[in-house]
């Protein structure tokens, strides 16, 4: 007994080292959410499509989830509605369609607009220590876009849950910032696949 006691404080040493180092009153997401470095298409003619800004209401303002590790809360400083809508914006961008972002209450932009609306109902992302040397970091987004106008004659909603999980000695920013920004882009990819697959948005021309 007195051997495996010896034997074990050091290898646990390093480890208590790197949990102490991570400790701190709450776990910043640094960076702001942003798709992958890739040229938007541009497409002829006018935009056919508006994307205004989502809809978002926090628990507690700039708090994204919880490391339970540690016991902190974790926070970011952009603002969810805004940034998802940026990145659907973004993603039909990249396939050709022609979009234009506006904020809710911006000035009017036309009925004959596509308008893509939405409401982000979680945008979060949490640490939990599933065993000794191991802490999982997941980060869960769920959106609900909404598309009218045009030739449409009634709204048509579209709901996407996308999560992402991480593997660690114990929680950091960077994967409390990758786990959440890699659920973010794919929940707001597999939106713009619905939007598009659905026929709702007008399909960019072929070979665009």
């Amino acid at each position: 007994m007195k051997r495996a006691y010896r034997i074990s404080i050091p290898v646990l040493i390093p480890f208590f080292l790197l949990a102490a180092c991570a400790m701190g009153n709450r776990l910043t997401v640094p960076g702001d959410l942003s798709r992958p470095e890739k040229a938007a298409k541009t497409p002829p003619g006018a935009p056919q499509v508006v994307v205004l800004d989502f809809g978002y209401s926090a628990q507690e303002p700039g708090i994204v989830g919880r490391d339970f590790d540690q016991v902190r809360p974790i926070d970011w400083g952009g603002k969810p509605g805004r940034a998802m809508a940026d990145l659907v914006a973004g993603i039909l961008a990249e396939g050709g369609v022609g979009v234009v972002r506006a904020a809710v209450d911006g000035p009017a932009l036309g009925t004959a607009l596509v308008r893509v609306s939405g409401q982000v109902l979680r945008f979060e992302v949490n640490a939990r220590r599933t065993s000794t040397f191991n802490v999982a970091t997941e980060g869960t987004v769920t959106l609900v876009v909404t598309v009218s106008g045009g030739s449409l004659a009634a709204p048509r909603d579209y709901t996407v849950t996308t999560r992402t999980s991480l593997q660690n000695l114990y929680a950091t920013s960077e994967d409390a910032r990758d786990a959440l920004f890699s659920s973010a882009n794919a929940a707001a990819e597999e939106a713009v696949r619905d939007l598009l697959g659905s026929g709702m948005v007008p399909a960019p021309p072929s070979g665009k």
